[in-house]
């Protein structure tokens, strides 16, 4: 049974006869859609093989939009989806990568360059944390034994640290990377242990029980960070109790106490030398300048004077040290904190004229008094600094960073998240990447 259409009355149905039912006219049969719309598209087809050069049939505009519509429907979500897992993965790598902190409100603003290093403690003791000061952000480093002080050792090798521990013994490390995955190879260790100014070797020294009078058996090494090696230079008795080594270049001193006074020697290859008696060494500069304070023997000086700090040159003049304040009212030395990079000046946590504070020392040539400069009044326990390239001073009190340029003092905030530093700072002009290492 198919389709049928009679054209006279136009009635149109299914039927097996012929003939209308309606008028009895002859009935035309109409064919199915599907195989109609075959036989539509079959002359078409055979027409373009046939004349190739032809333009294509024009395609009804309705099911085109309609598919353009799906498609930017399509495209709208796809587009979307791919937004969403973006910002999850943003989200998801914000919240789970420790490699730094946010950069801080005033890091930039501060005016500094370069990286500062500070030592901060955790659940496991002690860690360094670099903060770039440029950019502002701070990144966690590795764990070190109880740090006392920390050297630029870049001149070895880019981004290398030194770090000196305290233990049992005194300890130099050598730190090759700044990450969480750094770790210290140890140098050198003793009783006490000094840096070269740029990090390239260790001085250690080692002393045994007294053996007959003051005399003590003392060694002392030199050890090479490069290469890891190591030689004696000096191996022998010595008069009094070690109680500070310092070196500039090549040259070795030794701070031997002996009752109530000490005396600074001179370590040579095999032999020793008192170089200045009845002072203590309080530290020396990479031009040879001594920052000494006296103590005399019982008997030998003027008594119920208070003995402040005091300049020696290594080739000293006829007047002999010069002093730092007032001959009544000397700078009274607590603690030595760093020197500029360039030698000339030298800061010290100190007392002068019933003012504690720090206080910049110049090393310029010249004989008479020296007027200490006060640059920030303190009562802090604990005082750590550094200085940049460009002369300015960072200071760490209590915990509290600042730092000073120009004479004026101004606060260093650390960006949230980041630990309070509890221990040693050093500047460094190298800024250090994501891996840890200086660029």
């Amino acid at each position: 049974m198919s389709g049928k259409i009679c054209l006279r009355c136009d009635w149109s149905g299914e039927t097996r006869s012929k003939k209308c039912p309606a008028c009895g006219t002859d009935l035309f049969g109409s064919e199915p859609r599907e195989k109609a719309r075959r036989a539509t598209r079959q002359p078409d087809q055979r027409r373009r093989s046939a004349n190739t050069e032809a333009p294509p049939e024009e395609v009804p505009s309705a099911r085109p939009s309609a598919r353009r519509t799906r498609a930017r429907s399509r495209g709208w979500i796809t587009s979307g989806l791919v937004g969403v897992i973006a910002a999850g993965a943003f989200v998801f790598i914000t919240v789970h990568t420790p490699a730094g902190t946010t950069a801080a409100p005033n890091g930039p603003a501060s005016g500094l360059d370069g990286t500062l290093i500070y030592a901060a403690r955790d659940a496991n003791g002690w860690a360094l944390w670099t903060w770039d000061l440029r950019t502002g952000r701070v990144a966690p480093g590795p764990q070190v034994e109880r740090p006392t002080g920390l050297v630029d050792a870049s001149s070895v090798s880019p981004g290398w640290v030194g770090v000196t521990s305290q233990g049992h013994r005194q300890v130099a490390s050598i730190l090759h990377f700044l990450t969480p995955e750094g770790r210290p190879i140890r140098v050198a260790a003793g009783d006490l242990v000094t840096w070269s100014s740029g990090g390239q070797d260790v001085t250690s020294l080692r002393f045994g029980d007294r053996t007959h009078g003051c005399l003590r058996h003392v060694v002392i090494a030199n050890h090479l960070v490069s290469f890891g090696t190591s030689d004696v230079r000096y191996d022998g008795p010595m008069c009094g109790l070690p109680i500070t080594i310092a070196r500039n270049g090549t040259f070795i001193y030794v701070v031997a106490a002996r009752g109530s006074t000490a005396s600074i020697v001179f370590v040579g290859g095999g032999y020793t030398e008192r170089f200045i008696d009845d002072h203590a060494l309080v530290s020396l500069s990479t031009r040879g300048d001594f920052l000494v304070t006296p103590m005399p023997r019982p008997g030998a000086g003027p008594t119920g004077e208070p003995q402040g700090v005091q300049l020696y040159y290594r080739s000293p003049s006829r007047t002999g040290p010069v002093p730092f304040g007032r001959r009544r009212q000397p700078l009274l030395v607590d603690r030595f904190l760093t020197w500029s990079l360039d030698a000339g000046d030298a800061y010290v946590l100190g007392r002068y004229r019933g003012t504690r504070g720090v206080y910049r020392i110049t090393m310029a040539p010249g004989i008479g008094l020296r007027v200490p400069e006060l640059v920030d009044r303190t009562e802090a326990a604990t005082v750590e600094a550094t200085v940049t390239a460009d002369g300015s001073l960072i200071l760490l009190q209590d915990g509290e960073l600042s730092s000073v340029r120009a004479g004026v003092v101004s606060p260093l905030t650390l960006p949230p998240g980041a630990p309070r530093p509890a221990g040693p700072l050093l500047w460094t002009a190298s800024s250090t990447d994501a891996t840890g290492s200086a660029s």
